[in-house]
């Protein structure tokens, strides 16, 4: 029997819109991406009714940083989105997150943040817990039903570094979709690191188009409770596939992607990619990233910090040791 060659790499398309004004950059984005239309087909294929069709938008909103533009999708692109679907007939849009322990609760987040709830509702995943067999490192766990019962699911990421992971983007902002609050003691350790809990998510729940937001982006060499530098990019890129996508923002970063642990786990486990880049690929100049030095020693020191003691005494020392203790790579 013959034996079968090495599987080619899937080819997808990655969209970079670049501008002026941020929202018109998104509606470009959106025309030349064909999410809108990809929507309306898997409505038309799942039963033609577009009102019921139950969307499910993650942004990424639960950071454990200061508030601000550099950490967190911009609300007003997640809702002009929101409102492009409504012009298309769908109604039944949830914006889904979960909580940190540490932090605020979701719905306060969400509205100090910006977001109005208008033409959809805000989805706190923790709240809403159902069991969901993912298999693999993470078993016999709980999902949340909004994200868990989604037709059409979507990741709208933050351009930013990360000291645990390099970057994120559209992969690990679905981290906010496993619903156990105390994320550092359910998703990390031995047997079950993030990037394997996070890939393993997208896997088994997929993500049927991703958005990263980089208009104004977040670098700097912080921690992940450090406020990040606002830089603004004027960019916004779009695919249906996340590994690309998040490939193509680790490029404009000026990094080897690769060596994100979540973009790293993604190519074990879903292969190679073949990309077409549609749009401006130079890197961003300025831009600061993380040492890969600091991301091996914030890996090596996980361990100590997961101990209930240790994430204790990080609280004691106020704001920052409170937001450091949440110890969420989003």
């Amino acid at each position: 029997m013959a034996m079968a060659g090495p599987q080619e790499p899937r080819t997808t398309r990655v969209f970079i819109e670049t501008g002026t004004d941020a929202r018109s950059a998104l509606d470009r984005l959106l025309a030349r991406s064909g999410l809108i239309a990809r929507l309306v087909a898997a409505a038309d294929a799942a039963s033609g009714a577009r009102a019921g069709f139950p969307i499910a938008i993650k942004p990424n909103l639960m950071a454990a940083s200061a508030a601000g533009s550099a950490d967190r999708t911009d609300p007003a692109l997640v809702e002009r989105l929101i409102a492009a679907l409504a012009e298309e007939g769908f109604g039944t849009v949830a914006l889904v997150e979960s909580a940190v322990k540490g932090l605020p609760p979701v719905a306060t987040v969400a509205r100090d943040a910006g977001y109005t709830g208008a033409g959809y509702r805000i989805a706190d995943l923790s709240e809403e817990r159902v069991p969901f067999h993912y298999g693999g490192v993470l078993g016999a766990r709980d999902a949340g039903r909004s994200w868990r019962d989604a037709a059409f699911r979507i990741s709208f990421g933050k351009a930013k570094t990360q000291w645990q992971c390099l970057f994120t983007g559209a992969l690990a902002n679905l981290y906010g979709c496993l619903p156990d609050a105390d994320k550092l003691a359910s998703y990390h350790g031995t047997g079950h690191e993030f990037q394997e809990c996070c890939v393993l998510l997208a896997d088994r729940l997929p993500v049927q188009f991703g958005l990263v937001d980089a208009w104004v982006g977040g670098d700097g060499r912080g921690s992940h409770a450090h406020a990040r530098r606002a830089r603004g990019t004027r960019t916004l890129l779009a695919s249906d596939d996340l590994l690309a996508l998040d490939w193509v923002l680790g490029e404009k970063m000026g990094l080897d992607p690769g060596l994100s642990f979540v973009v790293g786990e993604a190519l074990l486990r879903w292969g190679r990619v073949q990309v077409v880049r549609r749009g401006n690929t130079t890197a961003w100049r300025p831009w600061d990233n993380v040492r890969t030095g600091k991301v091996a020693s914030a890996n090596l020191l996980e361990p100590a910090l997961r101990r209930p003691v240790t994430r204790g005494a990080m609280r004691a020392l106020g704001a920052r040791g409170r937001r450091l203790a949440a110890w969420t790579i989003q």
